[in-house]
């Protein structure tokens, strides 16, 4: 019994961890990502032609969209500050894992503030970076 027990804690918290990680990615759908952005007082754009298309440029490979979004919030000690996010989303996973280290220098130069909380990740078709709080309101 005891041991069935730890086997069943141990697929629950694998799980558990499983779901945590995905829901940290923003919305696979980039009108679903727009939305969340908007709901959560970000100003939220989606491009399907001018910043796509200067993207491909630098990558080579297909994207559809781009969405980004930035939103500004008063820190603790009361200095303004810019949460943002930017979000590719690629033609396939394949273009994505293909353009992933010319996209990580390209969103790593966009930290010109070097903000501490800058993330810059891939989650299938997409690569997406900004601040956690952008991130998350993308979600």
């Amino acid at each position: 019994m005891k041991k069935t027990v730890k086997i069943l804690a141990s697929v629950l918290s694998a799980i558990l961890l499983a779901l945590a990680m995905v829901a940290c990615a923003p919305k696979s759908d980039p009108d679903k990502a727009v939305d969340a952005l908007k709901k959560n007082g970000y100003e939220a754009v989606q491009d399907t032609t001018i910043i796509p298309a200067t993207l491909k440029l630098l990558t080579g490979k297909n994207i559809d969209t781009v969405v980004s979004g930035s939103k500004v919030v008063k820190d603790q000690d009361g200095n303004r500050k810019v949460e943002s996010v930017g979000i590719v989303y690629f033609a396939t996973s394949e273009d994505a894992n293909n353009a992933w280290d010319k996209m990580r220098e390209y969103a790593n130069e966009q930290n010109k503030d070097q903000n501490s909380d800058w993330q810059v990740k891939k989650s299938g078709k997409m690569i997406y970076w900004g601040t956690a709080a952008g991130i998350k309101a993308a979600s």
